[in-house]
């Protein structure tokens, strides 16, 4: 019975974690998105911190933190590139402490396709050292003792290959369009705790296509939107997250240095098909404010869907922090590149 009950969890945790779990800032996690995103962006060190907090009033929650680094690595003549980047990343869910981490390195080519750097092409590819694990402590029975002799691991570790290609044009200096696109788990690993020598079981992390774009209109001199969307799908889950951020931007008269404030709006649809999770899962509510190189964003997910029963309607809080740094400004302005705006 012990036995029974611990695969029991087990398997429903997975089931569960099927999909990946993902960031409602889609400007904010660029190269967890695509990694074709690294190195596009309009500086020499890009420096990202995310942390999302979801459905702490029941269970334990789930929480998540990511942080990641890229970079511009080797100019290829006057406007192409090769992008390289780092991340780290861990996500904590439940009562089981369920938890998934990885470290990733990822790789880019940027390559200008009209000369003058208004029309860009990327391609990217990631590679990450992955790893769950669980704490069988906390697995209790209907006899109430903890069910620690499964007879299973409690960590498993597999590699994950990711690739991504994006696109971006700029109409002027102040208006532009992009997409993208981008396959996580390509190799498909085993993410079974049961695996042993004598079989095997088929529990595979799904792959997880991305299909992402958006725009830059602006509006007037101190007024622009910028809307956007991802669709997602992977296994029997697809997802479809759309929205716009509205961008003012004059503040530069009170703080003396370039400033904008943003407040935007998502909705979030969820399209399962094996399970009845159909319909809108939640919207989405962020206040955005960029002051000289450095980017803050605070969102939280208000859940609309029949989840709401036991969240009280409360998704969960998201923070993100992108810091760019500067190094080439002068030089990189000779080369009057346009770099793309969508990159936050």
């Amino acid at each position: 019975m012990k036995h029974f009950y611990t695969v029991a969890m087990l398997l429903m945790t997975l089931v569960l974690k099927a999909q990946d779990v993902h960031f409602s800032h889609i400007h904010a996690s660029p190269t967890i998105m695509n990694p074709a995103m690294t190195g596009l962006f309009d500086g020499d060190l890009r420096l990202i911190l995310n942390y999302r907090s979801q459905w702490n009033n029941f269970t334990k929650g789930y929480k998540t933190f990511a942080a990641s680094a890229d970079t511009k690595l080797i100019k290829i003549g006057k406007h192409d590139f090769i992008g390289a980047g780092m991340q780290v990343y861990k996500d904590v869910a439940g009562d089981l402490d369920f938890t998934t981490s990885y470290g990733a390195l990822s790789f880019s080519l940027l390559k200008s396709l009209d000369g003058h750097g208004r029309n860009f092409i990327s391609f990217g590819l990631q590679s990450s050292y992955m790893g769950n694990s669980v704490n069988y402590n906390n697995i209790i029975a209907h006899d109430n003792e903890p069910l620690i002799e499964g007879g299973a691991p409690d960590r498993i570790n597999f590699w994950d290959v990711s690739a991504g290609v994006g696109w971006f044009y700029a109409l002027n200096k102040y208006n532009m369009v992009y997409a993208g696109l981008s396959l996580s788990h390509i190799n498909e690993p085993r993410v079974s705790f049961f695996e042993n020598n004598q079989e095997s079981t088929d529990i595979l992390k799904y792959r997880n296509l991305t299909i992402h774009g958006g725009a830059d209109i602006r509006l007037n001199d101190d007024m622009s939107l910028k809307p956007n969307f991802v669709f997602k799908d992977q296994g029997p889950h697809r997802e479809i997250l759309i929205g716009s951020f509205w961008k003012y931007k004059k503040l530069r008269s009170k703080l003396r240095q370039p400033a904008s404030l943003y407040f935007g709006g998502w909705v979030r649809w969820y399209l399962d098909q094996k399970q009845d999770v159909r319909g809108t899962d939640a919207f989405v509510f962020a206040i955005r404010f960029d002051y000289k190189k450095m980017f803050i964003t605070f969102s939280f997910d208000a859940n609309i869907s029949s989840l709401r029963r036991v969240s009280a309607g409360n998704g969960g809080p998201e923070l993100s922090i992108i810091k760019v740094f500067d190094y080439e400004k002068q030089r990189r302005r000779s080369n009057k590149v346009i770099c793309p705006a969508f990159r936050y």
